[in-house]
């Protein structure tokens, strides 16, 4: 007696497309070899696995079942070939791999006499058909999508910030999702040049943004958030990028000046590696010992987890950060506004502001020119485009370089404006921040903390004999506050080293 092994298949897409059942093929494979007088000695059987390759769990133990018994199992026997496999190529090398374990593949509703020799083209067609048939669909699919994505429409699994929805007509669309605010804020604040990317994604993170620091920078080179959508070459096809129907996150004015920091054309200014609360000064404090940064760290003690700053190389240079935050404040508390300064520099930002008012609606009205250049120069390549003069990849090279040339106007123009009549409301902030200096640092959120101490010290705070001090203060801050009140322009102090402006702290309370 013969002896045969039955195998069933089935895909997802078997299932739904042509209602395949499992059930079906192995009630025919049993009636078959009882007719035949075969004896099956296993069935086994894969559901939900395609068969464009042989990675199939149940294949697998099929295969090992057979080494285990050499000699034993004579055939393998299937329903149609291409529930053996949709892939000539593969479907040959294991074919060949089986006769020589001593088992020949059959498919009983697809009989062939190999021993007529013409029947092997038979054959070639079967293990063709189903890869043929999978390529052509996948072909249509591709071809259907790419249409789609033509016309504007995003298919496929929506990106982070949108959902996938249907439309009226009930076709695909994205719309917006939760996330939508967190994608245009990452967008915001990488733009300023203030984070370096990983420390955005971090403190994004913090909020709800979840997402990998691969997933992040591809987010933010993701035109589809200004509301474009890039289609990959395909075929003879160039790559393009089409304006999409979906609504954007943020505009193309702000999507370009991210890609312009990306590229390094905008230099990051932030001038701390890592955020902690616990730490808002690290970062801008340096060892009076050797000058490298002093960092931050935590020890857990009987009364719970204590902050401290410290050198980096080892010195012996730690200070508890509570008093050393309190001290900060209270030199800041002693730095004194000085009116009559005040009053002069009110009047000279006012003469600037007037002065200026005349440059930028110059360079405003220059700027709308280039403007109006830039989208003549584009109905212009339209028309090429049209006619024939101009072909597809050149027209889709233009069409993108004159959009960001367009968006980078728009954005300078947008920014010029804004300056209109600010005069007031910025100098009173000014005055009202400058009296003010340790109430503003001391409710201040960590990045304003760190964007405050940036620029009232470009230069980096020191600690020597027990003494804050500064290498170099911002100058204008310096003419602006009353001599002898927190930035004095004593002679000691002038011929200090490091033109120190110190506050006096005690040795117990900064190492306690």
């Amino acid at each position: 007696m013969q002896t045969a092994i039955i195998y069933t298949r089935v895909s997802t897409d078997d299932q739904a497309e042509k209602g395949f059942s499992l059930r079906d093929q192995k009630d025919k494979l049993v009636k078959y070899c009882d007719a035949k007088g075969i004896e099956v000695l296993k069935h086994f059987e894969d559901d939900g696995y395609s068969a464009k390759t042989f990675n199939r769990p149940q294949f697998d133990n099929l295969l090992d079942y057979i080494k285990k018994n050499k000699g034993v199992v004579n055939k393998l026997l299937v329903i149609k070939w291409d529930r053996f496999s949709r892939n000539m190529e593969a479907s040959l090398t294991m074919i060949t791999k089986l006769m020589k374990l001593g088992v020949t593949v059959e498919a009983i509703e697809q009989p062939l006499d190999e021993s007529v020799p013409e029947n092997l083209l038979m054959k070639a067609f079967y293990l063709a058909a189903p890869q043929v048939e999978n390529q052509r669909r996948s072909l249509n699919t591709t071809n259907g999508m790419r249409k789609g994505m033509k016309e504007g429409r995003y298919l496929g699994s929506a990106p982070f910030g949108y959902k996938n929805s249907r439309d009226e007509k009930n076709r695909p669309v994205i719309v917006h999702s939760d996330l939508a605010p967190l994608i245009k804020k990452a967008f915001e604040m990488f733009a300023t040049g203030m984070y370096q990317i990983e420390i955005l994604r971090k403190e994004l993170y913090k909020v709800g943004l979840n997402v990998s620091r691969n997933q992040f920078w591809l987010l933010l080179r993701n035109p589809l958030y200004c509301g474009k959508i890039k289609i990959k070459a395909f075929g003879n096809e160039p790559e393009e990028i089409v304006q999409g129907i979906h609504e954007p996150i943020v505009s193309e004015a702000l999507f370009y000046e991210v890609q312009d920091v990306l590229a390094g054309k905008r230099k990051i200014t932030t001038k701390y590696a890592r955020v902690n609360d616990e730490y808002p000064m690290r970062g801008f404090m340096v060892c009076s010992k050797c000058g490298k940064n002093l960092t931050g760290s935590s020890s857990k003690g009987n009364g719970g987890t204590y902050y401290y700053y410290h050198c980096t190389k080892g010195c012996n240079e730690r200070f508890k950060s509570v008093n050393l935050h309190s001290n900060f404040e209270n030199w800041l508390g002693q730095i004194s506004f000085n009116p009559e300064m005040g009053s002069l520099y009110l009047a000279i930002m006012e003469d600037v502001f007037k002065t200026n008012e005349g440059d930028r609606d110059a360079e405003i009205k220059k700027l709308d020119g280039e403007l109006e250049y830039n989208k003549g120069f584009l109905d212009k390549a339209t028309e090429k485009f049209i006619t024939g003069d101009l072909d597809k990849d050149g027209y889709n090279r233009m069409k993108e370089n004159t959009a960001k040339k367009c968006a980078g106007i728009t954005n300078r123009i947008a920014e010029l404006k804004s300056t209109d009549s600010g005069f007031k409301d910025y100098t009173k902030y000014t005055i009202s921040l400058l009296s003010n200096l340790k109430q503003y640092y001391s409710t201040a959120s960590l990045e304003n903390k760190q964007k405050m101490l940036g620029l009232i010290f470009p230069e980096k705070l020191v600690f020597s004999n027990y003494e804050f001090q500064t290498i170099e203060p911002n100058e204008i801050l310096t003419l602006l506050c009353s001599a002898g009140n927190g930035f004095s322009d004593s002679k000691k102090e002038k011929s200090s080293k490091n033109a120190a402006h110190s506050y006096v702290v005690t040795s117990e309370e900064l190492h306690q």
